[in-house]
Order: structure tokens, then C-alpha cells, then sequence
């Protein structure tokens, strides 16, 4: 039988994750983290309340909006999540 799709990738990767809870002033926040082989450089990071995911690496914590957008957090919550994502992608 045919594939409906013609699939430009279908791989099977084993990989390991870090899963990582912290309590910030605000809120209780639950990241995984799963290393990216097409960017050795950044992260595939979860956050596992909220069902959102981005690439990210410590280069895109700088940018402005860009974590309040990828999360849909406030601007205070933002500032949690950056200062602990500053200490985490290394």
C-alpha cells in the first residue's frame, strides 16, 4: 500500500531527556529538554504545564518578546523562565 504522503523524513531516534522542575517566585514551572542534532547549539525545551515547545538556545534568550511569545507567559513570567533557561542551555 502507497503512503498518501511522500515523506521527506521518518526516523526513529532514541534520546535522552532531562526533565527539570523548579519552583520561581510566581509559579511552579516543568521543563524537558531533549538535545537538537540538526543544532548541536540549542535545545528542544518543553514546558510541560503549558503543551508548548521551542528551539531554543542561550543566543535566542535575548531576544525581546521571544520567550513571552513561544510560552504565552506575562512579561514577569518570562523573566523567571529566561534567568533559569540562562542557567540551564549551556
Amino acid at each position: 500500500m502507497k503512503n498518501k504522503f511522500d515523506y521527506l523524513k521518518d526516523e526513529t531516534v532514541t534520546k535522552e531527556m532531562r526533565y527539570i522542575s523548579f519552583m520561581g517566585n510566581l509559579q511552579r514551572y516543568d521543563f524537558a529538554f531533549m538535545e537538537n542534532e540538526e543544532s548541536p547549539e540549542k535545545y528542544t525545551v518543553i514546558n510541560l504545564q503549558k503543551n508548548r515547545f521551542a528551539v531554543l538556545g542561550r543566543d535566542d534568550l535575548d531576544e525581546e518578546g521571544h520567550i513571552e511569545h513561544i510560552f504565552h507567559e506575562s512579561p514577569m513570567e518570562a523573566d523567571e523562565i529566561r534567568e533559569f533557561l540562562k542557567e540551564v542551555l549551556q
